[in-house]
């Protein structure tokens, strides 16, 4: 079985939100067990095998997969999943019965969806489209689709926390002018940054006009449990990766 984490917020929305932890697959070290990223030296046999088995633990499609590279492109999504060669950090549905996902290794996933509409986006957000605000992109696009902002509920998943996430000074300046109350969210410590990737996607979100109670915090580090999740910041080029995924239901 493979083992994931299900977003209480959408639960009772006909959708679902679910983010994998790294148990319950079949790759071996040190992608193990439960890997969902290809080219990082694990079989794609092996990756294959693990998506349809969180895909059928979680009764979900096999979603929509783009080429991640931290930008703030988007990709409109529709009927049966698959990789795509499309760079694109944004994935967007309004198909009932599609599945879209990001992939982390410490970086911010995050589930966004208007049930009303029936439109939902899968946002990756590490530090770079964190100061870039990528979670405005991916709501204006959302919004052009027929979402409207007060229905919209949001879910920042699992990642990297401000225990564990040391980043230069020059970052830490550029997340600071993502929003005007970044700062309040980044720890200093002998001339390093520890920011919080979480509170500032979520102070970013209110801004646009997401209600508080519409924002749902998993507060689990990748980097500090192991056992639980991949962390590229821990464990470099011998990390897997994680799968976070939304699914409108039919």
């Amino acid at each position: 079985m493979a083992n994931f984490i299900a977003s209480k917020l959408f639960a009772p929305k006909h959708a679902i939100g679910i983010y994998s932890e790294r148990v319950g697959g079949i790759s071996p070290a040190p992608f193990d067990s439960l890997n969902l990223g290809f080219d990082l030296g694990d079989s794609e046999a092996n990756v294959q095998h693990n998506i349809h088995q969180l895909c059928q633990t979680a009764h979900i499609p096999i979603p929509h997969r783009s080429q991640q590279v931290h930008g703030t492109d988007y990709l409109v999504c529709s009927g049966n999943g698959t990789q795509h060669s499309r760079h694109a950090d944004i994935l967007i549905t309004s198909t009932p019965g599609t599945a879209i996902a990001v992939r982390t290794a410490d970086c911010l996933p995050i589930l966004l969806l208007d049930p009303h509409a029936g439109i939902a986006s899968a946002v990756h957000a590490g530090w770079r489209g964190t100061a870039n605000n990528i979670v405005h992109t991916a709501i204006k696009q959302m919004n052009k689709l027929g979402a409207e902002t007060d229905h919209i509920l949001a879910s920042l998943g699992p990642c990297i926390s401000e225990c564990c996430f040391e980043v230069d000074l020059s970052t830490a300046k550029q997340l600071s002018q993502s929003h005007a109350q970044a700062p309040l969210y980044i720890d200093y410590k002998n001339a390093k940054a520890y920011p919080n990737l979480q509170a500032i996607n979520a102070l970013q979100l209110q801004s646009l006009g997401i209600q508080e109670k519409h924002i749902e915090q998993i507060k689990l580090c990748t980097c500090c449990h192991p056992k639980r999740f991949f962390s590229y910041r821990r464990d470099q080029l011998k990390s897997g990766r994680q799968l976070a995924i939304i699914a409108l239901a039919e």
